[in-house]
């Protein structure tokens, strides 16, 4: 039997931005002591000074701070490379709050979906641009509710925004700038050294379908299907950040269509925005990890399959108990020797 150990961050484990707050750890220690399986919970600050961990499981958190995340994730390539298996995975904490490595995992494995250019002001090739047609969609690679979102009309459009960003605030770049500075008088500086280390935030180019009035945000636990429908403001194509949301009663092709990609995924639990054109489903975006719980901690219930059929089930379910019970039978499933 692997160990599994649970890594908490300051006493949470599952952070989420919408609702800061601390989960109840005793909840899934107990869900899993259910089953005469011991949870070790260890810090990230443990986590550092144990890095002799082998063949176990690992169950992981992320961050929304760009360099606490960057230390995360290194120490998650480490532990995988030492015969860990990541839960989610080490797929799931890459694509977090990065937009462009979600368009590249989900060709990956196979999944249709909206075409995308995934670009950088330095390699950008508006020939590409041109082949998925305009008006398209530029968006940032991290963010939520719609901001670093923008509609883009044409090729002139695309560019003006291209050239209005601003370069990152990258420490060699102010190193040269200073250099530029203090050679000034002198005449020694190198212009094309200071224009090199100007560095650029990466963006994703994707497909836009026209007339939408709304999209679906979709949470995953395992086999249960929270579902949220995201209404579109008036003289706007955002539907994330509007406010205007409403649980409604939802078709069973959307579910339907939900359960497959999730499938293809393999992950514990996820959170998936969905469109539909009139015809087909798209997933735009999707989180396997640090999502918001908005859509579980409001809806009356979720929805299920029993028989063959999709069934809503009116029940609250806490948090922490949806994660636990996911994590338990993700585990169950695809690896029942460790458990």
């Amino acid at each position: 039997m692997k160990n599994i150990y649970l890594i908490v961050d300051n006493e949470s484990f599952f952070a989420h931005h919408i609702k800061f707050g601390q989960l109840d750890k005793n909840i899934m220690i107990d869900y899993f002591n259910k089953y005469k399986i011991d949870l070790n919970i260890i810090t990230l600050n443990e986590l550092s000074f144990k890095l002799n961990i082998k063949n176990s499981i690992i169950i992981t958190l992320s961050s929304q701070k760009p360099y606490h995340k960057a230390y995360i994730d290194d120490i998650y390539e480490y532990l995988a490379l030492n015969d860990n298996i990541l839960i989610p995975s080490k797929n799931m904490i890459k694509a977090h709050d990065n937009k462009g490595y979600q368009e590249l995992y989900k060709k990956y494995i196979g999944l249709f979906s909206l075409k995308y250019l995934y670009i950088n002001k330095d390699t950008i090739n508006y020939e590409n641009v041109k082949e998925l047609g305009f008006p398209l969609v530029l968006k940032s690679l991290g963010g939520s509710g719609s901001k670093g979102v923008q509609l883009i009309q044409n090729e002139l459009d695309l560019k003006k925004e291209i050239n209005k960003l601003k370069p990152s605030l990258h420490i060699r770049y102010f190193i040269y700038l200073k250099e530029m500075f203090l050679n000034t008088i002198m005449r020694k500086y190198n212009l094309e050294k200071v224009e090199y280390f100007k560095d650029y935030d990466n963006y994703v180019i994707q497909e836009f379908i026209p007339n939408l009035t709304f999209d679906y945000k979709v949470l995953v636990f395992f086999d249960k299907y929270y579902v949220l429908k995201r209404n579109i403001s008036k003289d706007d194509f955002r539907a994330s950040g509007s406010g205007k949301f409403e649980f409604v009663e939802i078709e069973d092709s959307l579910l339907k269509y939900t359960e497959s990609i999730f499938k293809q995924f393999n992950e514990p639990f996820m959170s998936l925005d969905i469109c539909f054109d009139g015809n087909d489903y798209y997933l735009i975006e999707y989180q396997g990890i640090h999502f918001g719980p908005y859509t579980q901690i409001n809806a009356k219930g979720f929805y299920k399959k029993e028989n063959n059929k999709w069934l809503f089930i009116e029940e609250k379910v806490k948090l922490e108990e949806d994660i636990v019970y996911s994590l338990f039978n993700h585990l169950k499933i695809n690896y029942n020797d460790a458990i």
